[in-house]
């Protein structure tokens, strides 16, 4: 063996052990696992299982780093730029969310990653949860080796495919992050694992051979001046393979149409919504306001030779505002109002009149219609689609007819009431909604009806209807319309003077209502 091509292996060997010498339990990639969503208990159960099994493999960095990091990088950038400079800044390889749902008695853990530098996020890995223990040790197993499918695939840099051709040994693809493998035929006919770290300074020796840094087999051959030895021969004989990533049979889906495009295109946003999307707190708070317009039918049933007068299809308009918290909801990203909540609503007529023929002219008066109302409900999504809200609910209603002639036999109304509803939402799109509601009250006081100047004693009770509509704008705005029907039923015992003497036994008073409103969620 000539002194030159001792020295080449010698050279070579080197390389190896110092490429070697990196500690195999070295964590070259980073991950971060955020906060998980759902009912607490299970939310923090299924983190926790998700960082003891991360732990041993990669280095879990703090979520608060993730996010000053995405900051800093959105005040230069935006979309895939802006994930990759945060992903760059933070050294940070994968994002692990995970949210909790609860289907009837069984609690379903989702688990979705994330590529740092992109933002593209994979299925949702499902675990089911025990009720009492959380993960079971099958599920546990189960939830790892999903895990390593995904990071797998992210660890193999799928979205660079530039073959490099290895003179020195052939080199395989990489299992995972943190624990890469390159393996090689060596003298014993023996495979040798190195972590990554050697498979890339293998990388860089190559193209140093290439470029004229390192002498190459022909070059010791002619500085030796002998015959080509069987050790130069087998390394000059060797062919070039090609590494490649190994994809997983079961590798999650890409949009490979992705890289037709610009990077902040509407097709790139359409094929990869989730690389745009930067998750929002759930709104806890609505409010929204606008104009009303409605109208009210209040009739008396009496003998048929009674002469009582009719309150028929009046007209009204005026202004309402509505109020909703929900401040603890179940999903507190990305989600809808959820949980214990609390309404509040008010509304007052504007420029209202009725018209009034007393035989001699026809009189106008002024009507003050006036009301307001509190709740409390509890708000639970039953599914992607359908949300009901259920709650118990005071209020007061108050209708006066200004200056009313005593020709006019219509009273005043002061309508105080408790009750209870329902209402069922279905998510349409995001967040656009369309719903329909029931309510049932008892009126505790009915105002001046009930004096014994007008109609006496006076039970009544009452029920609504409703349909809603929800539509989304930007800035967290929203507009949102609603139709309602109300009719209270009212029952005469007597002892009211207009009773007696027509012989009233009931009446009905019936509202309906319409309106659009522009609101705010924060």
């Amino acid at each position: 063996m000539s002194i030159t091509t001792a020295a080449f292996r010698f050279t070579l060997t080197a390389a190896a052990l110092c490429a070697a010498a990196t500690p195999a339990s070295s964590k070259p990639r980073r991950v971060v696992i955020r906060s998980f969503d759902g009912p607490v208990q299970y939310a923090e159960s299924g983190r926790s299982s998700v960082a003891s099994i991360l732990t041993e493999q990669y280095e879990v960095v703090p979520a608060a780093k993730w996010d000053d990091a995405r900051a800093t990088a959105a005040r230069h950038s935006h979309g895939p730029e802006q994930w990759m400079r945060a992903a760059k800044q933070s050294g940070v390889g994968a994002i692990i969310e995970g949210i909790v749902q609860e289907e009837g008695r069984r609690k379903i853990l989702n688990v979705t990653v994330r590529e740092a530098d992109n933002g593209k996020e994979f299925d949702a890995i499902q675990i089911r949860m025990d009720a009492r223990a959380g993960l079971s040790t099958e599920a546990t197993r189960q939830l790892q080796s999903e895990l390593d499918k995904v990071l797998y695939w992210i660890d193999a840099d799928h979205n660079e495919a530039a073959p490099v051709y290895q003179p020195v040994a052939p080199v395989t693809g990489s299992k995972r992050i943190g624990s890469t493998k390159a393996v090689g035929a060596d003298d014993a006919g023996e495979e040798t694992v190195a972590p990554r770290r050697g498979r890339r300074d293998a990388r860089r020796a190559e193209r140093d051979v290439r470029d004229g840094d390192v002498p190459d087999v022909r070059d010791v051959r002619a500085l030796g001046g002998e015959a080509e030895s069987d050790d130069a021969r087998d390394i000059h004989d060797a062919k070039p393979t090609t590494v490649a990533a190994a994809e997983p049979a079961n590798a999650p889906e890409v949009h490979d149409l992705s890289v037709l495009f610009p990077a902040d295109s509407a097709e790139q946003k359409e094929l990869n919504p989730h690389a745009f999307h930067t998750p929002r707190t759930t709104p806890r708070i609505f409010v929204d306001g606008g104009m009303y317009m409605g109208t009210r039918s209040l009739q008396f049933n009496g003998t048929p030779d009674s002469n009582l007068q009719q309150f028929e299809g009046v007209a009204s308009k005026g202004f309402q505002l509505n109020v909703a918290a929900y401040p603890w909801p179940s999903q507190k990203m990305d989600g809808v109002m959820s949980g214990l909540g609390f309404t509040g609503s008010i509304h007052r007529s504007i420029a209202s009149s009725v018209d009034f023929d007393n035989g001699d002219q026809i009189d106008n008066y002024v009507v003050n219609q006036n009301g307001w109302e509190l709740g409390i409900h509890y708000r639970m999504p039953l599914s992607n689609i359908v949300s009901v809200d259920g709650g118990a609910f005071y209020g007061n209603q108050t209708y006066e007819i200004e200056d009313a002639s005593p020709d006019f036999e219509i009273p005043d109304t002061k309508y105080s009431y408790l009750g209870a509803g329902a209402h069922l939402d279905l998510n349409i799109t995001d967040r656009a909604t369309v719903g329909f509601g029931a309510r049932y009250f008892t009126v505790l006081d009915t105002g001046d009806l009930a004096s014994t100047d007008w109609f006496g004693p006076t039970s009544a009770s009452g029920l609504g209807l409703e349909a809603t509509f929800t539509i989304p704008l930007p800035k967290n705005l929203y507009v949102r319309g609603e139709l309602a029907y109300q009719r209270i039923s009212l029952e005469m015992s007597g002892g009211g003077v207009i009773t007696d003497q027509e012989q009233v036994t009931n009446a009905t008073d019936a509202t309906i209502i319409g309106n659009v409103n522009l609101g705010v969620a924060f």
